[in-house]
């Protein structure tokens, strides 16, 4: 049984029992999935209770987005990914046309 930190302590630093259990859930895992890559040796009992003791020490940040605010979030990075891809395929098809300027030249 844990007793520290408090359940009441890990709520005040993530706001409700469902965002706990996502921070906690979520650390716990890159903290397994590095272990796995390095030499330490870790199972998962002991990812969840060092990613309970990281939000309890504030190390980790536990956000609460709403529905809204998340939608919003996703739109704003795929409109990032669609402008990358679109000066992507500018310099494609300026080096395409260089080429050929290059191709016709000769």
């Amino acid at each position: 049984m844990m007793l520290y930190p408090s359940i009441m302590d890990l709520m005040k630093k993530a706001g409700n029992r469902y965002s706990l259990v996502i921070a906690a859930s979520k650390r716990a895992r890159t903290i397994l999935d590095s272990s796995k890559e390095g030499e330490e040796s870790i199972d998962g009992a002991r990812s969840i209770t060092r990613a309970v003791e990281e939000i309890a020490a504030g190390d980790i940040l536990v956000v609460n987005e709403t529905r809204e605010q998340e939608l919003e979030r996703e739109a704003e990075y795929q409109a990032k990914v669609d402008a990358l891809e679109a000066a992507e395929h500018a310099l494609e098809t300026e080096a395409e046309e260089a080429e050929a300027a290059e191709a016709d030249a000769e």
